[in-house]
């Protein structure tokens, strides 16, 4: 018995350094169609599990021990999940429903014991012979949830003001140059309620030099919707990411950028519009230098012809206006390949996609726009037929530095490190915690931070869910 509960214990508790991980029973996913980590409310972890027959509420205590699970009851006319948003001491489930042929959307508020508290109907959208598909986006501070839905040209928002439990506002409006799934768009709500919705338009080598982002701007104080073009500079954007900058009123944006080789990008740029003159805005184009391309590439080049195989992965606000952009190699591959005969069939193929992500930079712009510094962060992750779910790495933010958290390798014994970045540039790379005893396989693309030194983490490991809390 005691070399038993010694097993237990190993397999529950894992401590290397400064490091703890506490890690939740089992769960098997069988009958699951999604889940959620809601986050840490009054001292337990909450899950969020939308499984084939029921909406569960899986709770663990500070041990993550399993607490209690709960059945909640949303629309029982087959409601389909858009969200879930957490606040300091409660949480909304956003889903939305049919009822006699009318799409519904509605917001169900929970306390931390999942006792619902109040119902909302934000939006009855009369009768649709197709059910719209309802995308969500959460303000920095989770107050404001803005969801929105696309019929042919016609954009349809909302924005709901989670904390008040009130519909903020809504409209509907027509872009027709809008082309559904060839005109890139990218969707985001500020603190205050405001929507920005950004379209790139004539992002093609033969039309650079009208090459430009659109960008729609509508207030609560305001119903119109206010329409701004920057142009790109005969550009052609490679990938770009937009963030609010709540705390400096700005509008920002970082991506990378081409010229001539439309395979490789050739540099990054840096945008940044106050959110009172928004035409007043700064754009810096930095073409990447030659230490920088043989740094990502692993070896001395002769000749700079820019980088393949590269994209921006998050965006991280400075207090003075400035921004750091991290980006990341990766790639997929398809290969084709003939298993053994068998059950009768001769020569039966399949595919094999094959994932990369390696080597992380970063670069930190002043608010002005010149560069900073610039960095590359070593890895190297591969893996086979699983949408690169365990590869990638987490950004855990404290005040003094950002941690990068990643999987040295996917496989199902593993070890965990990370990058520790100083507002200098300055990083050093440590060994967390090994996977070993604890049968874990870190998700940690979908890992939230609860504190300044605690985050969550699920696992997927043959068929089972098991929820990790990682002490820094």
């Amino acid at each position: 018995m005691r070399h038993l509960l010694l097993l237990f214990v190993l397999l529950t508790t894992f401590q290397l350094s400064a490091q703890r991980v506490v890690v939740s029973e089992e769960l098997p996913l069988r009958n699951d169609i999604s889940y959620d980590v809601i986050g840490e409310l009054k001292g337990r972890v909450l899950l969020f599990r939308n499984r084939t027959d029921k909406f569960e509420i899986q709770a663990f205590d500070e041990n993550m021990r399993s607490s209690w699970s709960k059945e909640i009851e949303l629309e029982k006319r087959q409601p389909s999940i858009i969200g879930v948003n957490n606040l300091r001491d409660s949480f909304t489930v956003i889903y939305h429903h049919r009822d006699k042929g009318n799409t519904i959307v509605r917001a169900d508020h929970f306390d931390p014991s999942a006792n619902k508290r109040q119902t909302l109907l934000l939006k009855d959208y009369g009768f649709t012979f197709f059910t719209p598909t309802f995308h969500l986006e959460r303000s920095e501070d989770r107050s404001k949830v803005l969801i929105y839905h696309i019929d042919r040209s016609t954009f349809n928002v909302l924005v709901f003001d989670n904390a008040s439990f009130t519909l903020l506002w809504e409209k509907s409006f027509q872009i027709d140059d809008f082309t559904d799934g060839v005109d890139v768009m990218h969707m985001l709500v500020s603190n205050e309620g405001e929507m920005f919705m950004v379209l790139e338009k004539d992002n093609v080598m033969s039309r650079r030099e009208k090459h430009r982002f659109d960008l729609f701007v509508c207030s609560p104080a305001s119903p119109s919707i206010n329409q701004f073009a920057i142009f790109m500079q005969d550009k052609v954007t490679y990938d770009v990411k937009f963030i609010i900058d709540n705390l400096n009123h700005r509008f920002c944006g970082g991506g990378l950028y081409f010229e001539r080789n439309i395979e490789r990008a050739e540099g990054y740029f840096h945008l940044s519009l106050p959110r009172n003159d928004l035409l007043n805005h700064r754009l810096r184009f930095h073409p990447f230098d030659d230490s920088f391309v043989s740094d990502l590439e692993g070896k001395e080049i002769r000749q700079n012809r820019g980088l393949v195989e590269i994209g921006i992965n998050n965006i991280v606000l400075r207090k003075d206006g400035g921004m750091l952009i991290f980006g990341e190699e990766n790639r997929n591959s398809t290969r084709f390949s003939t298993n053994v005969p068998r059950m009768g069939f001769d020569n039966v193929s399949r595919n094999t996609i094959d994932y990369y992500y390696n080597d992380i930079f970063a670069i930190s712009v002043h608010p002005d726009g010149e560069e900073h510094w610039k960095k590359v962060l070593y890895k190297k992750q591969y893996s086979q037929d699983d949408d690169g779910a365990y590869s990638s790495f987490f950004l855990f933010k404290t005040p003094s530095n950002l941690r990068l958290i990643f999987n040295d390798e996917i496989k199902f014994e593993n070890t965990v490190s990370e990058y520790l970045i100083k507002g200098t540039g300055d990083n050093e790379r440590h060994s967390l915690l090994s996977t070993e005893l604890l049968k874990l396989r870190l998700r940690f693309r979908d890992a939230i931070q609860i504190s300044g030194d605690k985050m969550v983490v699920p696992s997927e490991r043959r068929g089972q869910l098991r929820v990790a809390k990682i002490i820094l």
